[in-house]
Formats: structure tokens, C-alpha cells, sequence
């Protein structure tokens, strides 16, 4: 009875997360989009056409993201041939 009030609670609630916010997400990307065809990070880093999706989970530090929205320090979460948003402003980076 545990186990069946577990797997019926716990679903709900995963589908209820907005994609890209768990580490071992791998988003969809918008219909159309040809980078799409890429399963994983590598495969959307190889291709120059392709930027990688933010993650937007929590995070000790601030995910630190190339100029294609790959990070060095978070999961990519998606491949897209949308470049990334421009960082928000704030402080400048440290060199």
C-alpha cells in the first residue's frame, strides 16, 4: 500500500516540474528544430549549428556558461538551435 501511494504521489508531482530544472533531463527541443535530433551533449557540442540548454535547477554557484549555453560546472539539458539568452545583468565575471 506504501509502495502504490509513493509511485501514484511521486509522478504527479515529477510531471509537474518544468523540464531542465533535474540534472538527468534531456529536453525537447521546440518542433521543427533540427538540433533536436541530438540525444545528448556531445552530439549537440560536435554540431557548430547547435547551443545547449540552460539548466535551471538548483545550484550551489551560478552555472558558468560558454558563449553556446554549454556549462563547465552543470548538466546541459536540451540542444537547440535557439542561441542562449544574454546573461542577466549584474556584476561583472571575474576574469
Amino acid at each position: 500500500m506504501i509502495a502504490a501511494f509513493l509511485l501514484a504521489g511521486g509522478s504527479g508531482r515529477a510531471q509537474d516540474r518544468p523540464c531542465g530544472t533535474r540534472t538527468s533531463d534531456w529536453c525537447p527541443a521546440p518542433a521543427g528544430d533540427p538540433c533536436g535530433r541530438h540525444g545528448n551533449t556531445a552530439d549537440c557540442k560536435a554540431d557548430p549549428a547547435c547551443y545547449g540548454m540552460r539548466y535551471r535547477g538548483e545550484s550551489v554557484i551560478a552555472c558558468i556558461l560558454d558563449a553556446r549555453g554549454f556549462a563547465s560546472n552543470c548538466p546541459t539539458v536540451g540542444c537547440t538551435s535557439t542561441p542562449p539568452s544574454p546573461r542577466p545583468s549584474g556584476p561583472p565575471l571575474p576574469k
